[in-house]
C-alpha cells in the first residue's frame, strides 16, 4: 500500500481562489487582479515574539537550531540569537510562565510550540558549555549606575554594558539577583545555574557594589552627580502584613520576609536547620505562586504547611503546575477559608489561627462582581473554627520601599516612568521592573533592555523614536495545512517520594534530540523558511534561491519573468510573501 504524503495530498487539493484569465501583452494572470501585482515580500512579527515581555526572536534561535540558517554551532548561534534580548535562558525557561506560548498562532493547529522548554535547553547547553558572552570592543566613555540587581537591574546593566558604558550595579543585599534569588527557590533553579547566568553578565566588566543602599549609604542625588544616568530597579521586595488581631509579634511574617530570610540564613541548599522550622505547623495564607512556593519551602524545612486561600479553587491566583506540586508534594488546602485573628499563650507564642468559612456574596450584595476575587467572598455566620499552629506567613501581596527615592515616584509607592523607561520629567534618570508595576521576571527583563536602549541613545545625544504598531501576522495569513499535526514535546516533572531536605530540581530539561525536534513545530510565522514551496510551484520559472543572502531573503524573484499570477503567495505557508509591486 503507497504511504499518503501529506505536502503533495496538500497541493493536490489546496482550495484555490477563482481562476481569473486575461490575455493582453501576451501575458496571462491567474488569481489575480487586472492590476498584474508581482510578490514582495514583507516580514512580520511573528506572535509569540509580540507576546514576549523579554522581546526574544523565538522565530530566529528556532530555525536556527533546526537548521534552516545554518551555522558551525547551531545550539551556540542560538543561544547568542536568544541572549540579544534576555540573558537568563536557563533561569527562565525554568520559572516563566511562557506568555509567548499564549500567543503562538501555532496551537490554531494542534497545540502551541513549546517555546519554554526549547529556552530551558538552549540555556542548559550554555551553561554545560561555559559559555561566555563577548566583551564590547569600544569604550564610551559613559558611566551609568544601575541600582538593584533583580532581572530588571541586570537586564539594564548588561545591555549598557555591551554597548560599551562603564556600568556601576548597586544592591542592599550580600548577593546579586533580587527576586530570582530571595523569590525563586533552589528546587525550582538550581542555585548554581542562577550563580552562572549572573557572573556572565558581570564578567562583561561590571562593577559590583553590594551591601549598599541608596538613601542611607549614598544618596540619589550624589549618583546623579557621580553618574551620566542612573537606573533604578529596586524592585517590590517589602511583603504586606496580615492585617487582623494579634498579628504583630513573633511567629507571624510575609511570604517576602520568609523567602528572603531563607535565602540570607542558609540559601537554598542550607539544610534542614537553616529556619528551625523541623517540626513546626505553618499555615500559608494566600492564593498566589508566592503562597505556594513558602508552603513547599516549609515542607523542606521539615515542617507541616497549611495553605489557606479565602476563595474557591477555581478562582485562585496561583497556576495550575505550582498548586499541583504545592499538593502533591503534601500541602493541607483550605479553600473558601477567612483569618479572623492570631491565638497566643501567655508567653506570646503562637499557637493557633482563628478561622471563618467564607461564602459568595449575593448578586447585589457590595462587592458580589468586584475584579479581584477575594472581596467576592463574606464570612459565614457561625462557622468560626481554630487551627492549630505555629508559625503564620501571609502572602497577600507586596509593596515597594522608596525611601530615599522619593524624587522618582511622584509621591506615590511606584516609580513614574514613560514608555521608553525614563523618570517622568527627569532627564537622565530611568526605572523599571516590579517598582514600575509588579508583573512577571520577564516583564522586568524587558523593561530594562527598553531603558537601556533609551539610555544608550540618550547619551548619543539621539532623540529615541516614536513608537509604531507592530505588523503582528494573525494566523489566518498562514497557510496552516502545510504543516502537518504534531504532538507537543513535553518536559517531565519528577516528584520525589523524600521532599523534606531535598532541593532537586523537579522540572527535567527536554534532549537535544526533542528540543530540535520541538523546534521544527515552528511555523516560522510572517518570515521565509526556505519551505521552496514558491519556487516549485511558480509557472514561469521566476523564482530562484540564493543561498549567500540575508535571513529570510534566500528566495529571489525574476521580476522579467514574472506574470504576476499569485500562486507563490497562495502556496507560501508563513505569509511572508504579498503581491505588492506593479507590474511595468
Amino acid at each position: 500500500m503507497t504511504q499518503s504524503n501529506h505536502y503533495l495530498d496538500t497541493a493536490k487539493n489546496w482550495p484555490f481562489t477563482p481562476m481569473v484569465q486575461e490575455n493582453g501583452l501576451d501575458r496571462q494572470v491567474a488569481y489575480g487582479d487586472k492590476s498584474v501585482l508581482c510578490p514582495t515580500y514583507s516580514q512580520r512579527v511573528p506572535p509569540c515574539s509580540h507576546g514576549c515581555p523579554a522581546g526574544e526572536d523565538i522565530r530566529g534561535y528556532n530555525n536556527i537550531l533546526r537548521g534552516v540558517w545554518k551555522h558551525d554551532n547551531p545550539w551556540q548561534a542560538a543561544f547568542y540569537r536568544l541572549t540579544e534580548t534576555n540573558p537568563f535562558p536557563a533561569v527562565m525557561g525554568r520559572v516563566c510562565p511562557a506568555p509567548c506560548q499564549k500567543s503562538c498562532n501555532r496551537q490554531y493547529r494542534d497545540e502551541t510550540v513549546g517555546i519554554n522548554a526549547i529556552e530551558h535547553a538552549i540555556g542548559q547547553y550554555a551553561i554545560d558549555h561555559n559559555l561566555a558572552f563577548p566583551k564590547p570592543i569600544h569604550a564610551t566613555g559613559k558611566r551609568v549606575a544601575v541600582v538593584g540587581s533583580g532581572p530588571g537591574g541586570l537586564s539594564c546593566a548588561y545591555h549598557l554594558a555591551r554597548k560599551g558604558h562603564a556600568v556601576t550595579l548597586f544592591e542592599r543585599d550580600p548577593k546579586l539577583g533580587g527576586m530570582m534569588r530571595y523569590g525563586i527557590m533552589g528546587y525550582r533553579v538550581d542555585r548554581s545555574v542562577l550563580e552562572k547566568e549572573i557572573q556572565r553578565i558581570v564578567d562583561l566588566g561590571i562593577e559590583v557594589r553590594c551591601n549598599v543602599r541608596i538613601g542611607t549609604d549614598i544618596s540619589l542625588d550624589e549618583l546623579r552627580k557621580s553618574y551620566d544616568a542612573v537606573f533604578l530597579g529596586v524592585g517590590a521586595q517589602k511583603g504586606r502584613n496580615l492585617p487582623i488581631p494579634g498579628s504583630e509579634g513573633p511567629g507571624v511574617t510575609n511570604a517576602i520576609a520568609f523567602l528572603r530570610e531563607f535565602e540570607l540564613v542558609g540559601g537554598s541548599d542550607g539544610g534542614l536547620g537553616a529556619m528551625g522550622l523541623q517540626g513546626k505547623r505553618v499555615a500559608v495564607i494566600g492564593d498566589g505562586d508566592v503562597a505556594m512556593d513558602v508552603a513547599r519551602l516549609a515542607l523542606r524545612l521539615g515542617a507541616s504547611s497549611t495553605l489557606l486561600s479565602g476563595v474557591a479553587r477555581e478562582e485562585m491566583n496561583c497556576s495550575a503546575p505550582e498548586f499541583d506540586e504545592a499538593k502533591q508534594e503534601g500541602t493541607d488546602m483550605l479553600f473558601q477559608t477567612g483569618t479572623v485573628s492570631v491565638e497566643r499563650n501567655a508567653s506570646g507564642a503562637v499557637t493557633g489561627l482563628k478561622c471563618t468559612r467564607m461564602v459568595r456574596k449575593e448578586k447585589g450584595e457590595e462587592g458580589w462582581n468586584h475584579a479581584i476575587p477575594f472581596f467576592r467572598y463574606k464570612p459565614e455566620a457561625g462557622s468560626e473554627f481554630t487551627l492549630p499552629v505555629d508559625i503564620i506567613v501571609a502572602s497577600i501581596g507586596q509593596t515597594t520601599d522608596m525611601a530615599g527615592l522619593e524624587q522618582a515616584t511622584g509621591g506615590t509607592p511606584w516609580l513614574q516612568v514613560d514608555v521608553n523607561g525614563q523618570i517622568q520629567g527627569q532627564k537622565g534618570l530611568f526605572g523599571g521592573g516590579d517598582a514600575v508595576r509588579i508583573s512577571l521576571l520577564t516583564t522586568a527583563i524587558g523593561q530594562g533592555r527598553k531603558a537601556a536602549e533609551t539610555i544608550d541613545l540618550q547619551l548619543r545625544g539621539i532623540d529615541p523614536p516614536k513608537l509604531s504598531k507592530p505588523d503582528v501576522i494573525p494566523y489566518k495569513k498562514l497557510k496552516w495545512d502545510y504543516f502537518p499535526v504534531s504532538p507537543l514535546a513535553r518536559r517531565s516533572l519528577r516528584h520525589f517520594e523524600q521532599v523534606v531536605d531535598n532541593w532537586q530540581e523537579g522540572l527535567t530539561c527536554l534532549t537535544p534530540e526533542k528540543a530540535v525536534a520541538e523546534t521544527s513545530r515552528c511555523m516560522s510565522c510572517g518570515l521565509c523558511f526556505e519551505c521552496n514551496q514558491c519556487m516549485l510551484y511558480c509557472p514561469k520559472e521566476a523564482i530562484t534561491k540564493f543561498k549567500g543572502n540575508p535571513e529570510g531573503q534566500v528566495m529571489f524573484t525574476r521580476y522579467e519573468r514574472c506574470v504576476g499570477c499569485h500562486i507563490c503567495a497562495e502556496v507560501c505557508p508563513t505569509g511572508y510573501i504579498d503581491m505588492g509591486m506593479g507590474h511595468v
